[in-house]
């Protein structure tokens, strides 16, 4: 089976929005491209600096990839994906244009190792790839997750991830039960594992993002701790959890809300993450009419991700 890589040149203040709706369309994976980082200054963080390639990146402005299984890449779905985008508002028309590529499946793995190299994706954690644990150097004595993204969506680089990660590291205790909905590469159940905790449930709609987390879980040693199984967010759950993590998007998350206050443990948290900003207030809003306290929101190109207390 063959995937299609999907590139799409945009202006940057659209990004936000760009991926969002291409998550909601059923991308597998999003990779941006910002003509901006060739210009900055890379801080050598992990005693190596990995040389950017110029035809890595666009000369100007942002190309966003997504990749979709060639099954499910159809004719309309193609064409809902360049009206849903051509109607997101602030887009540059002028900017605006549409490609796409086919990749065999045996080269998936290799285009992922062309972007994702070891960083550290909060105060604690660090994220390392599975091809290059053997020689990271963890001078800073983080937590680091050992990661292969496959065909799932989190390397932890994108901000809805990264803040997900900060908000736990600040209040996910051993004691607690979680449960983690719409894992996908299990990045945040393995977080939580590493932090101690021993009761984790990890869930998702699709299968093969439930395949890929559980490799993940074996190459963090925590496949013993955390239940991977795939789940219609928490539709079907009887349990009571300590912690909830979702870092889905908006439109979903709102679904949902009322469901994860009457999941939690009184003073139990709701880590939520995979809103644009222009959605923030309205998720904010719900939270709050449904009982939630705010705790704390951070913000990140765009992005927010909201931590409430029950």
């Amino acid at each position: 089976m063959n995937w299609i890589e999907y590139s799409i040149m945009i202006n940057k203040e659209a990004e936000p929005v760009v991926t969002a709706l291409l998550n909601e369309l059923g991308a597998n994976g999003v990779v941006i491209e910002d003509s901006s980082e060739l210009e900055k200054e890379h801080i050598d963080v992990y005693g190596e600096i990995y040389e950017l390639n110029p035809k890595d990146y666009p000369e100007h402005d942002i190309r966003v990839k997504c990749y979709f299984n060639e099954l499910v890449f159809t004719d309309s779905l193609e064409q809902e994906i360049k009206d849903s985008i051509a109607h997101v508002e602030g887009i540059n028309s002028e900017i605006l244009s549409f490609s796409k590529t086919i990749i065999k499946e045996s080269d998936w793995e290799n285009e992922w190792k062309n972007y994702f190299h070891p960083f550290k994706a909060s105060e604690r954690f660090a994220i390392v790839p599975s091809w290059e644990e053997d020689t990271y150097d963890n001078q800073d004595d983080d937590l680091c997750i050992k990661l292969d993204p496959g065909m799932a969506f989190g390397t932890g680089d994108h901000p809805t991830t990264s803040m997900c990660l900060k908000h736990i590291e600040e209040v996910v205790k051993p004691n607690h039960k979680i449960i983690d909905v719409g894992t996908g590469s299990g990045i945040l159940s393995i977080g939580c594992h590493l932090l101690g905790v021993q009761s984790i449930k990890a869930v998702d709609l699709d299968e093969l993002a439930i395949k890929v987390a559980k490799e993940n879980f074996e190459k963090n040693n925590c496949e013993q701790d955390i239940l991977a199984e795939t789940g219609n967010l928490l539709t079907e759950e009887t349990e009571q959890y300590d912690v909830i993590i979702v870092n889905i998007l908006a439109h979903i998350i709102d679904l949902m809300i009322e469901d994860s206050y009457a999941r939690l443990n009184d003073n139990g948290y709701f880590i939520t993450s995979g809103i644009i900003e222009e959605k923030s207030d309205e998720i904010i809003e719900k939270l709050k009419e449904t009982g939630y306290t705010i705790e704390k929101v951070l913000r990140e190109d765009g992005w927010v991700s909201i931590r409430a207390r029950k």
